[in-house]
């Protein structure tokens, strides 16, 4: 039997929920989190590759930044893995089942196929949508540019700023429930990504809000390490990355080794929670299930 509530969730009770799922196997889920981020750490120290070679520098050599751009595209593969990992983890103690870091890395390749496949089809719909519209938004931006309007060119970058943000926030929806339709459902890669924008229909505004919520939570230790080591001007300027010495960047990169792990499980919890409340709003899933349980009676 579940361990989730059969009924429709509130706002807060699906963020109290998701927290309730990450404090009852904390040290499971920070464990799997944590040897999935191991790989891409110890590759950036073996290979000395890290963010300074992607910055905006007309002096670095493309080859040296390419390398890292694959080295860290190598480290948040595996982090992604990880979640799968966690998340098959989830799904297993949320039906009360015993489950460890081996046994849930061990499932997990069951479903990282689908998952894998499902995630990347969506990336690549959401690039080609997002590439035209923004296409179109700058050729508008250029004309109003052009025009000698600062309070049209205001008005424009402005629009630019809310496109951005609304397709940012329009995959966030679109692609949650990818992961639990592959894990819990079964479903293959064309099915998740169907499942997943079946279960936003009537409920945009509630999937945007957790999804946002659980986001910037997933995203706070890297961004309190950052100003921790006083890097804040990173967020604003790209070519501070320059000025970040090697042992303060090995020093970030170790702490955020060691803390980022610990909100990821909250990112899942959020999604778990999240897809449980839409299947019972959008299907009655709470009726069907009571239903089988006195069926099973």
């Amino acid at each position: 039997m579940s361990t989730i509530p059969l009924r429709p969730l509130g706002f807060g009770e699906i963020v109290d929920g998701a927290l309730q799922l990450y404090r009852r196997d904390f040290g499971l889920y920070y464990l799997i989190a944590l040897l999935a981020a191991v790989p891409g750490y110890m590759l950036m120290l073996v290979t000395g590759a890290d963010a300074t070679l992607l910055a905006a520098d007309p002096e670095v050599d493309p080859l040296a930044a390419g390398g890292a751009g694959l080295v860290l595209i190598f480290g948040y593969a595996i982090v992604w893995v990880g979640t799968v990992a966690v998340a098959t983890a989830m799904a297993e103690r949320i039906e009360d089942r015993p489950v460890s870091v081996g046994r849930s890395y061990r499932k997990m390749l069951r479903h990282l196929p689908g998952a894998a496949g499902a995630s990347i089809l969506a990336f690549l719909l959401f690039g080609f949508i997002a590439g035209v519209l923004l296409l179109v938004a700058v050729m508008i931006m250029t004309s109003l540019v052009l025009s000698g309007s600062i309070a049209l060119t205001l008005v424009g970058g402005l629009g630019v700023f809310v496109l951005g943000a609304a397709l940012t926030m329009f995959w966030l929806a679109a692609t949650f429930a990818i992961l639990p339709a592959v894990i819990i459902e079964g479903r293959g890669v064309i099915g998740a990504l169907q499942r997943s924008l079946g279960l936003c229909r009537g409920g945009w505004l509630r999937v945007i809000g957790i999804m946002i919520v659980a986001s910037i939570i997933n995203l706070a230790p890297t961004v309190a390490i950052t100003v921790l080591f006083g890097m804040q001007d990173l967020f604003t300027s790209p070519e501070a990355l320059g000025t970040v010495d090697s042992e303060t960047q090995w020093l970030m990169n170790t702490a955020n080794l060691l803390i980022a792990p610990l909100t990821a499980p909250f990112m899942v919890g959020s999604i778990m929670m999240l897809f449980h409340d839409r299947r019972v709003r959008s299907e009655a899933y709470d009726l069907e299930t009571l239903a089988g349980t006195m069926d099973a009676r």
